[in-house]
């Protein structure tokens, strides 16, 4: 299998993808290879932070801020966050558990035009279209069953895991000000709210997040690492943070406790 030079990883959640993904990264690093690590899963991601998408070629680090942790919100922008990112070379591909037919069906296979893997791992995946979908494919396909290892984890678990990585992210802050002209929506027509999470840009590519603490008629205060020095080119989410910090709290996530009684 390490023999290929673009690998994607395909399958529902926790069958097991992160898993592989991660142990790819570690064999092709011992031999070493010059390769891209592409984390697709903008839920639960491995590379960087939830809501975007990111690449990892040696110890350069990019990320595209997506803005949202579902690649079924937007899949246009998802696409264009893969674009961007995508590299020539050797590859290996992690992406998100949805695969439902037809949407999900449909955005994996737009993944797959561009990045033109040579070998595509399936995990889990049984329904007929897909098997039809797959089998037609010019590539390698490997077809596996779910990882015994796999653990199933509910929705509380997830969100615990993604305001883990925010709350280490944003553990010590600045705050800065914002102009309302240089403040721009990743849906036209969107207004800025407390908690909305953004990224400071500079041309064109994320350099890290932020979020909206106040909001004026000229200006915005935003909360961002100490020890970053803000950009004028700033873009929004409606992802809110306020709500996802009061959600930690209720999972126990600061003072460790267990998660009890939340669906």
């Amino acid at each position: 299998m390490l023999t290929h030079r673009r690998i994607l990883i395909l399958g529902p959640v926790d069958s097991g993808k992160s898993h592989l993904f991660r142990r790819i990264i570690e064999l092709w690093g011992r031999r070493g290879y010059r390769f891209s690590a592409l984390d697709l899963d903008v839920g639960q991601s491995t590379l960087g932070l939830p809501t975007t998408i990111n690449c990892l070629c040696g110890r350069v680090h990019r990320f595209f801020f997506y803005g949202f942790t579902s690649p079924r919100v937007s899949p246009l922008r998802f696409l264009a966050g893969l674009s961007r990112l995508n590299r020539g070379g050797r590859l290996v591909a992690d992406t998100t558990g949805y695969v439902e037919v037809p949407h999900g069906l449909e955005l994996k296979a737009n993944i797959m035009e561009v990045l033109r893997p040579d070998l595509v791992i399936a995990f889990s995946l049984k329904e007929p279209h897909w098997q039809a979908y797959l089998r037609s494919l010019s590539c390698r396909v490997i077809f596996s069953e779910k990882s015994p290892q796999a653990r199933r984890r509910g929705p509380a678990e997830r969100e615990k895991y993604r305001e883990g990585k925010f709350h280490a992210y944003f553990r010590e802050t600045e705050r800065g000000v914002v102009t309302r002209k240089n403040l721009v929506p990743i849906r036209p027509g969107y207004s800025p709210s407390p908690g909305n999470l953004v990224s400071f840009r500079r041309d064109g590519m994320d350099l890290f997040l932020g979020w909206i603490e106040e909001v004026g008629e000229r200006e915005v205060v935003v909360s961002y690492p100490a020890g970053r020095k803000p950009t004028e080119e700033v873009i929004f989410s409606y992802y809110n943070m306020y709500y996802n910090i009061k959600r930690a709290k209720q999972l126990s996530l600061f003072e460790g406790g267990e998660n009890e009684g939340l669906d």
